[in-house]
């Protein structure tokens, strides 16, 4: 089907870059920004900026496996805003705003939760005990984060540079620097994938976006709407009870909401509990296979003969009673991988991430903070970002509760319990705080998270780049 002449779609180049088609490079870096309230300054600066932001045209086209997209002194930019900063920008965003609940409260707002009692985002996702945002380092109590950069370069010190230009001249504007994150690329010894701190091959499950041609996405990802990613487009089919999602402005059309998390890792502490849940002749490696339902390789307990680039082209259906794949395995908690029973296509994100700090050496251990900059792309931070944090990872009885519903599991009694996603969920002690004692009790031990720590995040928006350029602007935005 041809893509309507009035879809964001149709116009890929206004689209920021690493939206559609991801930055890559070996380098990376984020800069939090505060506008110090001073509007005439924050207009100026993103006038200036709104020329050198990259669109989807401007990214190179997918390297070779194991290559980096951009070569040594190439640079790309991305500029995401906050709610409060595109109010300083134009007041009169906020009267449409607010409709986007997430977004507009942000990640330290108030919100109501599924009794509509008064809570807080941290409350309804998890960001609690050691998680807590008095702890964090971006996005926390302290001046409110305005605007979010994404700088990608091809070598080391093209970012550094690139990096000082923009603090630079950001500051030549009044604007304060708040946080910056530096990111790196890892692969593993033979260059075949991205690995994160745990030593897990990365960034195998990426969907591909309906109707963006050289969308990237591996054998067996799924073709989502494009509506689920970026304004304006047509999204997935929704539910007829769920809750509409609020009408767009026009000059939203084309952008994306932004969610940007940092995450710290405990890599010794995690290799301690493998060790510790391995059975008699098993090695930690069996142990953390379990935990994230793959092999450090890649490979899907769900298939493990998968031929490389294949690793993404399974399912869990002849494995209701997860004998294969445990119900607390990472893969199992955040991709159940079947629309049927659980409306997964419509709380799918693409994720453009990465870690940061040196890769973790057991002979020559530091105690260097090493973790990933979590970075995804979707429409609602309510139904994609959150719904997984809140009613999958962190929920107890996911996924068996709904395999139950329908009718792949019998229920028993008491109810099951899966337990917590080993690498985004609550230790033993904090869920302990958090859950009832019945469900806590039940939770199996290898069901625990507690080795990943939050200390960031921010929700932004990545207008199109004609929005930046009327963002800049004194003209009021039209409705």
């Amino acid at each position: 089907m041809a893509t309507p002449a009035d879809s964001p779609l149709a116009r890929p180049d206004q689209i920021q870059g690493n939206i559609l088609r991801p930055f890559g490079g070996g380098h990376q870096a984020f800069l939090a920004l505060s506008f110090a309230n001073n509007q005439p300054g924050a207009r100026r600066w993103l006038a200036e900026l709104a020329t050198r932001v990259a669109g989807t045209d401007d990214v190179p086209a997918r390297a070779p496996r194991g290559e980096t997209r951009l070569a040594p002194g190439q640079t790309l930019l991305n500029v995401g805003l906050t709610a409060p900063g595109l109010v300083v920008l134009h007041p009169e965003t906020a009267g449409r705003l607010a409709a986007f609940e997430a977004f507009w409260a942000g990640p330290l707002g108030p919100r109501l939760d599924d009794a509509n009692r008064l809570t807080t985002t941290p409350a309804l996702i998890g960001d609690t005990g050691r998680n807590d945002p008095l702890n964090w380092e971006v996005g926390g109590r302290g001046p409110t984060v305005d605007a979010l950069l994404t700088i990608a370069a091809g070598d080391e010190q093209t970012l550094t540079d690139a990096v000082r230009r923009e603090l630079d001249g950001a500051a030549a504007e009044g604007l304060k620097e708040l946080h910056t994150q530096v990111g790196v690329v890892h692969r593993d010894p033979v260059g075949h994938h991205r690995i994160e701190h745990f030593g897990f091959a990365d960034g195998i499950s990426q969907p591909a976006v309906r109707g963006f041609p050289d969308s990237e996405a591996l054998f067996g990802s799924p073709v989502i709407a494009a509506g689920e990613f970026i304004v304006g487009c047509p999204g997935e089919r929704r539910p007829p009870s769920w809750k509409p999602k609020p009408a767009a402005p026009k000059w939203m059309r084309g952008g994306s909401f932004q969610v940007y998390r940092r995450l710290v890792q405990d890599v010794p502490g995690w290799w301690d509990h493998m060790a510790e849940l391995a059975a008699p002749g098993e090695t930690p490696q069996d142990a953390a296979a379990r935990a994230l339902g793959r092999r450090l390789d890649g490979k899907p307990l769900a298939k493990p003969d998968a031929a490389r680039g294949e690793e993404n082209d399974f399912d869990f259906t002849d494995d209701p009673d997860g004998t294969k794949t445990p119900h607390y395995a990472h893969i199992r908690k955040v991709n159940p991988r079947e629309d049927v029973v659980f409306r997964d296509r419509n709380h799918k994100m693409l994720r453009r991430g990465l870690p940061f700090g040196p890769l973790y050496d057991p002979e020559k251990p530091t105690d260097e903070p090493r973790g990933i900059i979590f970075n995804s792309y979707l429409t609602s931070i309510e139904e994609q970002f959150e719904f997984v944090q809140r009613r999958w990872a962190n929920y107890a009885r996911f996924p068996s509760e709904t395999l139950e519903q329908y009718g792949r599991l019998t229920p028993t009694d008491p109810p099951r319990v899966d337990g917590l996603d080993p690498v985004l969920g609550d230790s033993a002690e904090d869920a302990g705080k958090r859950l009832a004692a019945p469900i806590a009790k039940n939770i199996p031990k290898p069901a625990y998270g507690g080795f990943v720590t939050t200390t960031g995040s921010v929700y932004a928006f990545a207008p199109s780049r004609p929005t930046l350029h009327q963002l800049a602007g004194d003209e009021e935005l039209a409705d």
